[in-house]
């Protein structure tokens, strides 16, 4: 889900500052990156708006994934939406689908904001079906090709920041979904902070407040948004999404490794090693690729992306 802690009353934005976050106990050495996964690495996007540079792309390093898994972890058990653990990282069962893609936002090298996008697959299906499945269920015959955002956190960032870090965030992620052949996104949040989510970026109502188990049973409302209504319900936030198409190099993900989701999965306070070696097992052997992309009885998305004509790619 997009759960994070909250910052200041009435700013209409989920994520906190952290502000020293206990150290977990020592963790062993992150092994080396395969030779395979060595390359250029893809070009990095400044965050417009805001005095000091801070850059957005998705996570290809073993420090940025760390970085990222510990700041979730950090992030909600500051505000009671995990128990204390000694295990240092919230990696979900999600995030052991190849599929699933780790925003980050740096300064320097340090990590400052993630957020993760969740594809619709028949292995797992989406985080929010555990309270939200009819919802879900009911988007799935319109035929609609799903992501849902979940894990946002951030650390020692500014509210003006924050906000531009976060849009910044959503233009790459949507950007990846699209152009994977996605045309919907889901999120749940917490109620206080509807207004933003319905009136900033165009988010439609799907499901009431309910309470919700994997974060410590806080209250949670469920939204949805596509490219057609966000181009008709938030037309400039359309435009900061679609406007300008990013660089194709900007949207590539690592290959997927096995050896990268045990390391993170092991030390996780959200699933058992059991589970991420069968899932590892699982995927090794059938793949789960979108539900989208499983057989060609799927329709093309409905509203295809009218990119800015300038646009050349980078």
């Amino acid at each position: 889900m997009i759960f994070a802690s909250d910052r200041a009353a009435g700013t209409p934005i989920l994520t906190p500052h952290i502000v020293g976050p206990r150290r977990p106990p020592r963790k062993p050495a992150i092994p080396a990156r395969p030779a395979a996964a060595r390359r250029s690495a893809p070009p990095r996007i400044t965050v417009p708006g805001i005095e000091r540079t801070i850059e957005i792309k998705i996570a290809a390093e073993w420090g940025e994934w760390e970085q990222a898994f510990e700041l979730v972890a950090a992030s909600y058990r500051a505000r009671g939406y995990e128990v204390d653990s000694t295990r240092p990282f919230r990696f979900t069962p999600y995030h052991v689908l190849p599929g699933t893609v780790i925003l980050i936002a740096k300064h320097e090298d340090r990590v400052v904001a993630t957020l993760s996008f969740v594809p619709d697959t028949s292995l797992l299906g989406l985080p929010m079906e555990s309270i939200f499945a009819d919802e879900i269920g009911a988007l799935r015959r319109q035929r609609r090709r799903l992501t849902e955002a979940i894990c946002l956190a951030d650390q020692g960032l500014t509210i003006r920041e924050f906000v531009q870090v976060f849009r910044a965030l959503i233009r790459l992620g949507m950007q990846y979904h699209v152009r994977r052949g996605g045309d919907t996104g889901v999120i749940t949040v917490n109620p206080r902070h509807r207004s933003f989510y319905q009136k900033v970026m165009g988010f439609a109502p799907l499901g009431p407040c309910r309470l919700y188990p994997s974060v410590q049973d806080h209250p949670a409302e469920a939204y949805w948004l596509d490219l057609e209504r966000m181009r008709a319900q938030a037309p400039e936030m359309h435009r900061e999404v679609f406007g300008e198409r990013l660089p194709d190099r900007a949207l590539e993900t690592p290959p997927w490794s096995a050896e990268r989701v045990r390391h993170f999965g092991h030390r996780s306070s959200q699933i058992d090693a059991r589970r991420v070696d069968e899932l590892v097992r699982l995927i090794a052997h059938l793949d789960s690729p979108p539900r989208w992309q499983e057989n060609g009885d799927w329709p093309d998305p409905p509203h295809p992306v009218e990119w800015d004509a300038t646009w050349t790619e980078g």
